[in-house]
């Protein structure tokens, strides 16, 4: 993009991920953005966001709608606010990125796509882990066709929900067509996750995705965070191919372990047992991933991260801002038509899709679904019903959200 197209846009909520995620990349990002405003209800943090980047600051959404300086903005509010903060920025014609997960319930998934659609305005998800190394490496792996077609995709202990399904759509470049959960819980010891989250119990999840082609995904998760001694993140993940498969594992810091596992016609005939491996290699340079690749007898596959920060910004995951600046550079060229995005507000649709069915599958002890869902879901209607009860107005009515005031953590 040309300097002279730079997208316009005003960032909403300016709280700790705001801060500490997106801040730092802004000036990285000018080639692609200008932030002209920040909006959020407490002032002070506010005004603190907007004066270090020289803009105006708002307190009230409509109050910025009303001066308009923006074309786009990014949401970076609390979940339950999402719907109705999209929904109020697409019906006045303004494109929108919002973070994860998309929003609370279904109905208001596909009321933001609809909005999207009504107004001709770009919704998109700001999904960041299909956009991480292994995950790039084991898509360009399967593409290259070492091991053969990929039929069955195992994960466990990484990350079940919203960020797992928006991974596999993205994986197998398609949408499943069932779904089917069961849910477990157990008492445990009192423990915190954070300072501000505290449990005394555990609940794991196995969900099953059946996609096209008969391929399977099987996602199951309890403590993802290593609480009480579980497997640690990024957990163990395996594609399983007809000759070999691709594998992560935990091991030091989050990119976790990843290799290529091969069976020669030698192994094949004798028990199957794969005898090569081949390691998925990250590269970087103490402050940014540079690139992944992994080295065959057929040649390299080789994934190179376009997104280097140099100086500018840090993340002590040195992968995870090429992550956040590839949805938002997604996002900003697919406004201006230069691209077709990597994820579209359909996948987001089916991602949230995909979740509520486990809830509802799990509810039905365990009932195979059909998607996309129809009829009334028992497990929106308890969380509608929660929601109302919490905020004192229904979660869909945009004017009532609007209103609400969402304390930080």
């Amino acid at each position: 993009m040309a300097l002279n197209e730079k997208l316009r846009v005003a960032l909403v909520g300016t709280g700790n991920r705001s801060k500490t995620t997106y801040r730092p990349l802004f000036d990285y990002l000018k080639p692609w953005i200008e932030i002209v405003a920040v909006c959020d209800p407490v002032k002070d943090s506010a005004d603190d966001f907007a004066r270090s980047l020289g803009v105006p600051a708002f307190y009230d959404l409509k109050e910025l709608v009303k001066a308009r300086p923006m074309e786009a903005a990014f949401v970076v509010s609390p979940i339950p606010s999402h719907h109705s903060i999209c929904c109020y920025l697409l019906g006045h014609g303004i494109h929108v990125n919002v973070e994860t997960s998309m929003c609370s319930l279904l109905v208001q998934a596909q009321e933001m796509v609809q909005a999207a659609r009504d107004n001709n305005t770009v919704l998109r998800i700001a999904e960041n882990f299909f956009r991480f190394p292994f995950d790039r490496m084991m898509k360009l792996i399967a593409e290259d066709g070492f091991i053969g077609p990929i039929k069955r995709l195992t994960c466990w202990h990484d990350h079940t929900g919203y960020h797992n399904n928006s991974r596999w759509i993205r994986f197998f470049g398609t949408h499943p067509t069932e779904a089917q959960a069961i849910s477990h819980v157990m008492p445990t010891d009192g423990h915190y996750q954070l300072a501000h989250r505290y449990h005394e119990s555990e609940q794991y999840r196995a969900h099953f995705f059946w996609f096209p082609d008969e391929a399977l995904v099987i996602d199951h998760a309890g403590n993802i965070k290593s609480m009480l001694g579980r497997y640690p993140r990024p957990g163990y993940t395996e594609l399983a191919g007809s000759r070999g498969a691709i594998v992560q594992q935990a091991g030091e810091g989050w990119h976790g372990i990843g290799e290529l596992r091969y069976c020669t016609d030698e192994a094949l005939a004798n028990g199957g047992r794969h005898d090569l491996a081949y390691p998925i290699v990250h590269l970087g340079d103490g402050r940014d991933w540079l690139s992944s690749h992994v080295d065959l007898p057929t040649g390299r596959i080789e994934y190179v991260n376009p997104y280097r920060l140099g100086k500018s910004a840090y993340h002590r995951r040195n992968y995870y801002s090429a992550a956040v600046i590839s949805h938002i550079v997604d996002f900003a060229e697919t406004v201006r038509g230069l691209r077709e995005s990597e994820y579209s507000d359909e996948d987001a649709l089916m991602a949230m899709t995909m979740d509520v069915a486990t809830r509802e599958s799990a509810l039905q002890e365990g009932k195979r679904l059909s998607l996309p869902l129809k009829g009334d879901l028992e497990s929106e209607a308890l969380l509608r019903a929660k929601q109302r009860q919490h905020y004192g107005v229904d979660p869909l009515d945009i004017e009532g959200m609007l209103g609400i005031s969402y304390p930080r953590p």
